[in-house]
């Protein structure tokens, strides 16, 4: 098994001296790698976790109540600079008070690290209301809650690199039992999507990530689904790529990256041009109907970077094809 306490490079390769990280969830799994690796590179890091998991009838009794201060003693006795919380991400105060704690250790924050969550395996008619809104309350509004704490921050100091953990489920495709997890997860990407925009003029990039790999939350889900019985799913092997979007060298934002047994590759949506009715008086449910192959079709499409890409992409499909234009718009 791969282990990200591998030092090897690690003093002549790409550093984080510097440079304060937040990471929630990062007392287990993949968020305890990207600690360890962020601090490995030189930052500081604020470990955060509960110190219990809100879904943890699903793993039986928990032997380590403290794993946030467990982490960030394997750094210090490792060299490196770490604190713990253990903040509930989920309430305004707790989550501003972890920002507070990276402001009074180590002197700011620069990077933060979304990666909390919990997994609710539930088909529709069995979730509750209490159930959904507790993945919201992790996934989403805890995320919410600690960036909202950093960003005056990180904006008067014009920099910022905000790393959301997201899933293939809510921003891929969907399963049988994850509308919880993945409705929430679907939230975060919104969240990331509009904070890359509002970052931008501020120096802060914001990214999400739909990590593969072994974990608590990983068993919890249909294993079937899962090839982790074929190929290496290490949570070490997540991190790199998870922590090299932190970097200052990286110069992405808005984008979207799967990650998982050591590869790394971009997500994105496409926006198909479908069919426009030439003549806007045609456009009946016969016409959907008609021409739904054409509808249908994934090709042509664009990547659209942006809201103002996808507007011109309309405009342009729309003057292409319709030729006389209402009096009102022309």
């Amino acid at each position: 098994m791969v282990t990200s306490d591998d030092r090897t490079g690690i003093e002549s390769g790409l550093r984080f001296d510097g440079r304060v990280a937040v990471v929630t969830g990062a007392g287990r799994g993949i968020g305890r790698e990207f600690a360890h690796l962020l601090a490995a590179r030189g930052a500081a890091v604020v470990v955060n976790d509960i110190g219990r998991s809100a879904d943890s009838e699903r793993y039986g009794t928990e032997e380590n109540r403290q794993p946030a201060e467990t982490v960030a003693q394997e750094i210090r006795d490792r060299g490196g600079r770490a604190v713990a919380s253990t903040a509930d991400i989920s309430s305004e105060g707790e989550a501003a008070s972890i920002v507070a704690l990276a402001r009074e250790m180590f002197g700011g924050v620069d990077i933060v690290v979304n990666n909390a969550g919990i997994v609710i395996m539930k088909e529709i008619r069995e979730l509750s209301v209490s159930d959904f809104l507790s993945a919201f309350n992790v996934h989403v509004i805890g995320a919410f809650n600690v960036l909202r704490a950093a960003w005056a921050h990180m904006c008067s100091q014009r920099y910022g690199r905000v790393v959301n953990v997201t899933s293939s489920e809510g921003c891929i495709f969907g399963s049988p039992g994850m509308a919880a997890y993945a409705a929430a997860k679907g939230g975060s990407a919104g969240l990331t999507r509009v904070l890359a925009t509002e970052g931008q003029p501020f120096g802060i990039q914001v990214n999400g990530v739909l990590p593969g790999a072994v974990t608590r939350a990983q068993r919890s889900t249909d294993e079937s689904r899962s090839p982790s019985h074929e190929i290496d799913m290490s949570p070490s092997l997540v991190a790199p790529g998870v922590v090299w979007l932190a970097h200052e060298q990286c110069a992405v934002s808005g984008k979207f990256f799967a990650t998982s047994s050591g590869r790394m590759g971009a997500v994105y949506t496409g926006v198909a041009e479908g069919y426009q009715a030439p003549d806007l008086k045609e456009w009946t449910l016969e016409a959907a109907r008609d021409n739904w192959q054409q509808i249908a079709a994934s090709e042509p499409a664009i990547i659209a970077e942006n809201a103002r890409d996808y507007k011109d992409f309309r405009i342009a499909a729309f003057r292409k094809h319709v030729k006389s234009v209402p009096e009102t718009i022309a």
